[in-house]
């Protein structure tokens, strides 16, 4: 009971600090309209937003993977809701850079740490321990939209500041609870940068490289959707359907709390019949789900939003586990390299989507988007035909 207790902890801080990248979209036509941004700039912020994250990411899960720093969760959660404030504030576009860049360096020192012991702590059924910290982060995004509208309303851009009070309270409640935290990580009996003998030879035999390059490909693709939709779908809402900023909040928020469900599921139905049928079955069904979202109209397009977000996000803590079980002594890099190298380097996606939708148009931009499950799908049917990835690799545990 009490790992579920630690567990759900963990995911509640997970929630807080990703709620700074939900609200992040629905900013986006606010500042492109205060400071008259072209889409590229905004690119630019999406790009920083998440690159600075990814690059620093796995630097903390190597670290993290020599010693126990479990300081970073408190921290890295203050210090993303610490940068979104800051974004409130900006009176300048290069102002609102190194904010969002700060943003990124908190969640960046969060992730790995707050990964790893979720990992620790979850006893054998590690997907499902992983399902339940990564649903928090979903739901986080999920709020995050919801929550900047009603601060919007209230205080304008500078309502962004109640982040930090939330965030504060949180990291005090983190910080209180993590001697029970390393106490439970320790009796599972990890020790950070402890390696089997001959795991390095055993990893080329194995083909754990391939798997892992193969698997991180794979994130790059689903980050590509993910992102795209996420900035876009607000700025599509308001400036080609005519939408009210509450409605593009609204679909928005939809699309990532049923990810936030689909997390749920994933994670303990990949427990049962595998990592690789579930990335299978996801990304065979979310292309047609996308293209009828963007086909749709009234009830039925937030329906679909839904399905789409149920069905993409559900994969999210399956790749994680699928890293940690391919390198179980680098638990901390595998979560570094899962949550935030593969996801940051899709985001480079977002400047890219960006100049795009400066010559095309944001219509066009996301029939691109909805396309991208496609090599994604042929990616997963050539991972490593194993039921669980862990009983290729020396050492480690069946999950």
């Amino acid at each position: 009971m009490q790992r579920l207790r630690l567990l759900f902890l963990l995911s509640f801080g997970h929630l807080v600090t990703d709620m700074m990248s939900g609200a992040l979209p629905v900013l986006l036509p606010v500042l492109k309209s205060e400071f008259s941004l072209s889409y590229t700039q905004l690119g630019i912020i999406i790009l920083v937003s998440n690159l600075i994250s990814s690059v620093i990411q796995p630097v903390f899960g190597i670290w993290s993977d020599r010693k126990a720093i479990l300081w970073l969760i408190p921290a890295g959660c203050l210090t993303a809701a610490l940068g979104m404030a800051l974004v409130g504030f900006a009176p300048t576009y290069p102002v609102i850079l190194p904010a969002i860049a700060l943003k990124g360096i908190g969640a960046a020192a969060y992730h790995p740490e707050g990964s790893k012991q979720a990992f620790l702590i979850s006893s054998e059924r590690k997907a499902t321990g992983l399902s339940i910290f990564s649903v928090g982060g979903n739901i986080g995004n999920g709020l995050g939209p919801v929550i900047a509208v009603l601060l919007l309303g209230l205080s304008g851009r500078r309502g962004m500041a109640w982040f930090l009070i939330i965030a504060a309270l949180t990291a005090f409640l983190l910080n209180r609870f993590l001697p029970a935290i390393q106490r439970l990580g320790d009796e599972d009996g990890y020790a950070g940068g402890e390696k089997d003998a001959g795991s390095s030879e055993n990893i080329i035999k194995k083909g754990v490289l391939y798997g892992l390059f193969l698997l991180i490909t794979i994130i790059i693709m689903r980050s590509l959707v993910h992102i795209g939709l996420t900035n876009f779908i607000p700025l599509y809402v308001e400036e080609y359907l005519h939408g009210s900023k509450e409605y593009g909040a609204l679909l928005l928020t939809v699309f990532l709390l049923s990810g936030a469900m689909g997390t749920i599921v994933g994670g303990p139905v990949s427990d049962r019949i595998g990592r690789k049928k579930v990335l299978i079955l996801s990304f065979l069904l979310v292309t047609p789900l996308l293209w009828l979202f963007l086909f749709s109209s009234g009830l039925w397009t937030l329906l679909l939003a839904g399905l789409s977000g149920f069905v993409l996000i559900s994969t999210f803590s399956v790749t994680v586990v699928y890293a940690q079980e391919l390198i179980p002594h680098n638990v901390g890099l595998a979560s570094g390299l899962t949550l935030g190298f593969a996801y940051g380097i899709g985001a480079l996606g977002g400047l890219a989507f960006g100049a795009a939708a400066d010559l095309w148009g944001v219509p066009a931009v996301l029939k691109a988007i909805c396309l991208l499950p496609a090599p994604a799908l042929l990616l997963s049917l050539a991972l490593p035909d194993k039921k669980k990835v862990g009983n290729s690799v020396k050492g480690s545990s069946a999950t």
